[in-house]
């Protein structure tokens, strides 16, 4: 029991009696929005009653209480960075060798791809451009020698492929040819200069010096890859790459959406020493609160500007990620200080003892440290995944990756959907679009109409008597667009005692049709539908067939580079696919390959052609079905 002296107890004489203190429990209540109904539109309406309970509830959010909390003015701290200073194409499975880095950025160096090879288009207009910078008596000796033949597309490909037609036109023999001069003068380059000029192009100083400015402008314009590139994994769509710093490996196992950031990397242990550190000290920074837009005002009862309508954010009860961000945002969006920090790019950033100092209004140094997880919690905010056999190596580690920022995506050269047919069975790749003759896009639903033939059957009328035309027709099976090609489950390896492991084999799609001579009446639609099917050699194949079947039949593949190791031949047996199972997942997937632009933290331009793979549009139905009657239309 407790007695404390109460004034307002005193009697005239001015002597202070003891009172009794009543016995009293003391808590503290903070109100919060409760982000688990359905939707928080009466929460935060707070509606009004009278200006008693406003007060109130000012009252009741601590509105008139003062806090004896100092606020942060200075930090100074040290960081320590170890460079990023190797990096390697594809997967500990198939490793190649480290490399040192050039200077390329990273989405650049891992995505690029030939380009001038697959673009005729683009050879033409780099030629076009030496046409330019060339006199007379030049541009005439280049047009005869280095002309660029740029063939009209089929009939069949000409309704799908306009801007081949146009370029065709407009190309065909009437520039150069640029990767062809550009092969005749490699011979002749010594350290990057030119030490002479083919004799068809005459050998004057003249003529040297405008084609190593030309030459110069030529190889900067294009960063170019490997013809396989290692990084790109065919069985998973996906780039695989490796970074390393020191006895540090950073395995980028996953890299499908065209940028990188720390997040998209793993940290496991690399042969070699540990890397050198370098210390960058910062002696004095000016923390200031974060803001974004939309905040909240600090105080409860102040207007606002209304850029967010928090009240209209819904979240069920399985929405974690939605209510931890409306958490932050509503209750603890005020709490948070920002304090930049300038350090170059390409390295992995820890702070000196893993603390910092800050200085309040109060002039009241504090050290903080990590927030240190609770129990046996492994998850922690921005820190990098680690092997366990790093131990603690890495804890409390950025790594700032020398990515590109505002890449700048031209349009689709090559699009394919990989989808599911639970109806069929069988998985699909949908080619949409692929390269035409010129390297532009190339419509591949439209072509599939042209490349599809409608049968008409003739059946007896009724006039004759001797004959009754039949009411159903029978099909062996039902046509499949020539623009999917079926992926066919397999059997990974040949251990049966082994888990089942299915994988997804790329194959062609089989169709027959009747050979023109068994034809009772010659259609000469029919025979040019046959010859074109003849002259697509790169991707569609006749099958050999009986000379008494009567039959013509041919394999359908895909023409795309994402599907094809080099669709400007023609299919060879080793050029197989094979498809890890869930890369197909029950939502598909897109892929496609496009040309990107981007300037690196150096001012440098970066001109590549890379691929991506992103979430696809759900299942799809083929319509494939064999032995079908389908009754006759009238």
């Amino acid at each position: 029991m407790a007695y404390i002296l109460d004034k307002a107890f005193a009697v005239n004489k001015d002597v202070f009696t003891l009172a009794q203190k009543q016995p009293s429990i003391t808590g503290y209540t903070r109100l919060e929005t409760l982000p688990t109904a359905v939707s928080m539109k009466t929460g935060l309406q707070a509606p009004l009653a009278d200006p008693l309970w406003l007060l109130a509830r000012q009252w009741q959010f601590n509105e008139f209480q003062g806090e004896d909390a100092g606020t942060p003015l200075k930090l100074r701290f040290a960081v320590q960075g170890a460079p990023i200073d190797a990096f390697r194409s594809g997967t500990d499975v198939q490793p190649q060798p480290w490399q040192a880095l050039d200077g390329v950025p990273l989405e650049t160096r891992v995505e690029a791809e030939p380009v001038w090879a697959t673009h005729p288009r683009l050879r033409g207009e780099a030629g076009l451009q030496l046409l330019r910078m060339s006199p007379p008596a030049l541009r005439t000796a280049l047009l005869q020698n280095y002309p660029l033949s740029l063939s009209a597309p089929t009939a069949t490909e000409a309704a799908a492929d306009q801007a081949g037609l146009l370029w065709s036109q407009l190309f065909d023999r009437r520039t150069v040819d640029a990767s062809a001069l550009r092969a005749d003068l490699q011979p002749l380059l010594l350290d990057g200069v030119l030490t002479g000029v083919p004799a068809v192009l005459g050998n004057d100083a003249a003529t040297q010096a405008l084609l190593q400015t030309w030459l110069d402008w030529y190889d900067a314009l294009v960063y170019e890859g490997a013809a396989n590139n290692p990084a790109w994994q065919r069985e998973r769509m996906e780039y695989a790459f490796a970074l390393k710093s020191g006895n540090i490996a950073l395995d980028a196992a996953e890299y499908t959406d065209g940028h990188l950031d720390w997040d998209d990397f793993i940290a496991t242990t690399a042969p070699g020493d540990a890397a050198q550190v370098h210390t960058f000290s910062v002696a004095q920074r000016i923390p200031t609160p974060v803001r974004y837009p939309g905040m909240p005002a600090e105080r409860y009862w102040e207007f606002e500007d209304g850029q967010v309508n928090f009240a209209g954010a819904e979240a069920g009860a399985t929405d974690l990620a939605r209510m931890c961000v409306t958490e932050f945002a509503l209750s603890f969006g005020n709490d948070w200080f920002m304090a930049p920090v300038r350090l170059p790019v390409g390295a992995l950033y820890r702070l000196e003892n893993d603390a910092f100092e800050v200085v309040d209004s109060f002039g009241i140094p504090a050290t903080v440290r990590p927030i240190q997880p609770l129990g046996q919690t492994p998850w922690q905010m921005y820190a990098l995944r680690a092997s366990p056999n790093l131990g603690n190596q890495l804890t409390g580690t950025l790594f700032l990756p020398d990515s590109l920022d505002g890449v700048q995506e031209g349009a689709v050269l090559e699009h394919t959907l990989l989808v599911r047919d639970e109806m069929a069975n069988l998985a699909w790749a949908i080619e949409k679009t692929v390269q035409g003759v010129s390297g532009e896009p190339l419509d591949r639903d439209l072509e599939a109409k042209g490349l599809a033939f409608s049968q008409q059957i003739e059946f007896p009328t009724a006039a004759d008597a001797q004959a009754v035309a039949p009411q159903l027709i029978y099909r062996l099976a039902t046509p499949v667009p020539a623009n999917w090609t079926p992926l066919l489950p397999t059997r990974k390896g040949l251990d049966f005692a082994a888990p089942l492991d299915i994988q997804l084999a790329r194959a062609g799609m089989k169709r027959f049709y009747p050979d023109p001579v068994t034809l009772v009446a010659d259609d000469p639609d029919y025979d040019k539908f046959l010859a074109n099917l003849d002259a697509q050699t790169d991707f569609i194949t006749p099958l050999a067939i009986a000379e008494d079947a009567h039959i013509k039949a041919y394999i359908f593949y895909p023409r795309g580079w994402l599907l094809r190791r080099d669709p400007n031949q023609p299919m060879d047996i080793h050029d197989t696919l094979l498809l890890e199972e869930e890369e197909v997942p029950r939502i598909g997937a897109s892929l496609k390959r496009k040309f990107q632009y981007a300037r690196s933290s150096d001012g440098r331009s970066w001109l590549w052609i890379g691929r991506s793979k992103l979430a696809g549009r759900g299942e799809a139905a083929s319509g494939l079905r064999f032995d079908v009657a389908e009754k006759r239309k009238p």
